[in-house]
């Protein structure tokens, strides 16, 4: 089927054209909403600037196509092929993507508030400054995928790969990542207040200078991770392990430290206002000009520990 027959049946009033073959076809700037392309075959087809809204599209093969401004607001793309398609500044406002394939897809600056993305396949997308506020991508993998300075806010990310993304300046404000896998992403300066990692895998994954206040991290693995500057205030950090993390400056007043294992880490210059020590594990800990203010620390072990003024336990 060409563009011509497709356009032609379509404003005769016909609506289902499912398992259709329009690869390569030109369908720029057309009006095509409410129609039902389901399993139909579209790579490389154009349909920038299009007006898809509604449209059923579920199982359809759209690799490597040009959907840059495509309104796709309220459609359905469960099950879709979308590699490598190129969805710069789309609107994918309320869509269901369940289970879909976006690896490689390019969805700068895409609107994805609200769109369901649950299990999809999302690696090595670039997704800088998309809004994914209230999104849900439980279960979905976005290994290595650039999400620098996206919105993911009050977004759920439950059980999602995120191992080695790219979330530098993102904003994850009250964002649900309950045993999250983030092994080796970058978060630096992101904004994580009030978002709930509660037993989230974070090892060796960069959080210098973010905002990680009155955050969860329960039970959250954070061996080797690197918080310098990290401000922590109010943060939940109970029973959680930090062994070797750098803590360098990081502002930890006021969080929530029991049965937490702080072994081996770095915590010079830190800030620890009104804090409990006394059930932390600090063997090896490097306190040095830590500023300990109203810290009960009555029983804890100072094994090893490099206290404030540089004396060292034995």
């Amino acid at each position: 089927m060409n563009a011509e027959d497709l356009l032609r049946r379509y404003a005769g009033g016909e609506r289902d054209f499912h398992t259709a073959d329009l690869c390569g076809v030109n369908l720029r700037e057309v009006d095509l909403s409410g129609i039902i392309l389901k399993k139909a075959i579209l790579c490389e087809v154009d349909l920038s600037g299009a007006n898809l809204v509604g449209a059923d599209l579920n199982g359809v093969v759209l690799k490597q196509a040009n959907l840059n401004g495509t309104r796709l607001n309220g459609s359905h793309l469960i099950g879709a092929d979308l590699y490598a398609a190129n969805l710069t500044n789309a609107d994918l406002n309320g869509v269901i993507l369940w289970r879909a394939g976006l690896r490689k897809a390019i969805l700068y600056q895409a609107d994805l508030s609200r769109a369901n993305l649950d299990e999809a396949n999302i690696t090595e997308a670039n997704l800088s400054r998309a809004n994914l506020r209230g999104a849900k991508l439980s279960k979905a993998n976005l290994s290595q995928a650039n999400l620098t300075e996206a919105n993911l806010s009050r977004a759920t990310l439950v059980e999602t790969k995120l191992i080695l993304a790219d979330l530098r300046g993102a904003n994850l404000e009250l964002a649900e990542l309950i045993k999250a896998n983030l092994t080796e992403a970058d978060l630096s300066r992101a904004n994580l207040e009030g978002g709930n990692l509660s037993e989230a895998n974070l090892t060796r994954v960069n959080l210098s200078g973010a905002n990680l206040t009155g955050v969860n991290l329960h039970r959250a693995n954070l061996i080797e991770a690197k918080l310098i500057l990290a401000g922590l205030r109010g943060a939940n950090l109970e029973q959680s392990e930090l062994t070797k993390a750098n803590l360098t400056e990081a502002d930890l007043s006021w969080a929530r430290l029991y049965n937490t294992n702080l072994s081996g880490a770095y915590l010079r210059r830190a800030i620890l206002t009104d804090v409990d020590l006394d059930s932390v594990v600090l063997r090896g800990t490097d306190l040095v000009e830590a500023k300990l203010n109203q810290v009960k620390m009555n029983n804890v072990d100072l094994n090893w520990v490099t206290m404030p003024d540089g004396t060292v336990h034995f």
